[in-house]
């Protein structure tokens, strides 16, 4: 039978839809082997090496962001400074509790990064794993006093406030009207603190079927070192905007030394993670998404997504978050490369999404939809070029949400691309998404 490993040290994994994984403890694990399915001992101490009896245990995935995936909150969360998501094995996250002698046998766990938190009162201590397949260690912790954060996030234009989340951890906050944020009890350690928009939007088809969008809008991250009983004062996530107008001119500038400018903007390259991209999923579908290698001539980085349709009333998307509500009605076209692994039967769809609250819908007097239109891929790179005229006309039965280009173009939030074939597995490799005619698009 195989043997299961925690190997405990420095890990860095990156997320599908959000920011790299940043360093943790470095310690090491002794070798304990068992042959039912418990994969590892957990040992939790205090400071003075008696048990720490009865202390709540948290296993996340290491890209786990909390308050930007829409799972449960747990019952447990009442009594918790922190609200944590209930247990789901299957995807890498167990809730749990030491017994009297302060250990917990561990399940096995599919192979990846995982972060373990323990957490008693006001002492904590976590560390970062990575699980394999080849052999299997214990692991131990030992609460100490838990450290502070306190900062600020440059908000975007139009927006009053945003989430801030500890990457691999259930603790996340809602910053004030200017992007204040504090942290008041996190264990000590190395964090990656994200600042993020999260929300979620229904949309029904011509069947009175709805579909439910998650979209995650990034603001920005920073790696942070918290130390116990210690406050980390004035971090800084995101950029600040420009405080000189756009309108000023300088006075030695004159109108006829200036000309306009044909706008080309690369929005996307892949070459720093697909970080910022998320994937939606209907319910009988499945995506995963990650960067990898272009391979097939191509070079660098390019995203990668792995996805399975069960028909073709399915869905599998991966998609990304405008900053806000984006005018582009002088878009000329835009650019990407794709390939897939079948030469027929599988297809991409580009859509140009609004997907708003009830209360902006209202406000602004917009439907939520979207103008798309579809192009076979197959084993080879291509280049797919989408102009407006190229997009599927509406009609009557807004076919997927098809509300048409005249009624998004000028207030688009959300940029898609559709993975289509009927059955899988499938991949599809998607790079260099370049954006002609409009001027600051990102």
């Amino acid at each position: 039978m195989k043997k299961w490993v925690w190997h405990i040290g420095l890990t860095a994994a990156v997320g599908a839809l959000i920011a790299a994984c940043t360093a943790g403890k470095d310690t090491a694990g002794s070798s304990l082997e068992t042959e039912n399915s418990v994969a590892v001992v957990l040992t939790v101490q205090k400071g003075d090496g008696t048990p720490a009896a009865r202390t709540r245990v948290f296993v996340r995935p290491s890209d786990f962001l909390a308050g930007a995936n829409g799972l449960a909150l747990s019952d447990e969360s009442d009594n918790l400074e922190s609200p944590v998501v209930e247990t789901d094995s299957a995807a890498g996250i167990l809730n749990a509790e030491t017994d009297d002698q302060g250990r917990l046998n561990l399940p096995r766990l599919k192979p990846g990064s995982y972060t373990i938190e323990a957490r008693e009162s006001a002492l904590k201590d976590f560390k970062r794993v990575e699980v394999t397949d080849s052999s299997l260690d214990s692991i131990s912790l030992k609460v100490a006093a838990t450290g502070s954060m306190s900062g600020q996030v440059y908000l975007p234009e139009d927006v009053h406030s945003v989430t801030v989340g500890i990457q691999g951890l259930d603790y996340f906050v809602q910053t004030d009207s200017l992007g204040n944020f504090v942290f008041e009890n996190l264990p000590a350690g190395n964090f990656s603190v994200v600042g993020f928009v999260y929300s979620t939007y229904e949309i029904a088809g011509p069947d009175g079927n709805v579909s439910a969008y998650n979209s995650f809008l990034p603001v920005g991250s920073r790696t942070v070192h918290v130390s116990s009983e210690k406050t980390s004062e004035n971090v800084k996530i995101g950029v600040q905007a420009d405080t000189v107008s756009k309108d000023t001119v300088p006075q030695d500038t004159v109108e006829e030394d200036t000309a306009d400018v044909y706008p080309v903007v690369l929005f996307e390259d892949f070459e720093d993670s697909t970080y910022g991209w998320y994937t939606t999923v209907s319910k009988y579908a499945s995506a995963k998404l990650d960067a990898d290698s272009a391979g097939l001539d191509r070079e660098g980085l390019v995203a990668h997504m792995v996805y399975t349709n069960d028909s073709n009333y399915n869905w599998v998307l991966m998609g990304k978050s405008l900053r806000g509500i984006t005018d582009l009605s002088e878009l000329d076209s835009v650019v990407f490369y794709a390939r897939g692994v079948q030469d027929s039967g599988q297809w991409v769809s580009f859509s140009f999404d609004v997907l708003m609250d009830s209360v902006d819908l209202e406000k602004f007097g917009y439907e939520n939809g979207k103008a798309w239109v579809n192009m076979s891929v197959d084993s080879e790179w291509h280049r797919y070029v989408v102009k407006p005229d190229s997009l599927i006309p509406a009609d009557s039965t807004r076919n997927g949400g098809n509300i048409g280009w005249d009624k998004v173009k000028d207030h688009v939030t959300n940029l898609n691309i559709f993975g289509g074939g009927i059955g899988g597995p499938f991949e599809i490799w998607v790079d260099d998404i370049t954006i002609y005619g409009v001027k600051d698009v990102d």
